[in-house]
């Protein structure tokens, strides 16, 4: 298990990197929260062109890696808890 969290901890400088290993998970990352928003905001009832259209939502994200998912949901007004061996359950807002 430390093994491996040291392994993701060594890589937190390149989720971020549009240009790095993570290129192709960057690169599908705008359809994929365009589509959860579509499909929430549907569900849930909510106008997807709102501004924050989650607003009052919670999500649970399971191994959210460097929350690439998880700072779009908040961003869009969810409340998001993440669990994650690295982030230790932090919550965004």
């Amino acid at each position: 298990m430390q093994e491996e969290l040291g392994k993701f901890e060594s890589m937190a400088e390149e989720w971020w990197d549009v240009d790095g290993p993570f290129k192709p998970l960057i690169a599908m990352h705008p359809p994929r929260v365009r589509f959860l928003r579509s499909a929430l905001c549907e569900h849930f009832g909510r106008a997807p062109s709102q501004l924050r259209p989650l607003e009052g939502l919670r999500a649970l994200d399971i191994g959210c890696g460097a929350g690439l998912l998880s700072q779009s949901l908040a961003r869009l007004g969810a409340k998001v808890r993440i669990l994650n061996p690295v982030a230790h359950g932090v919550q965004l807002e």
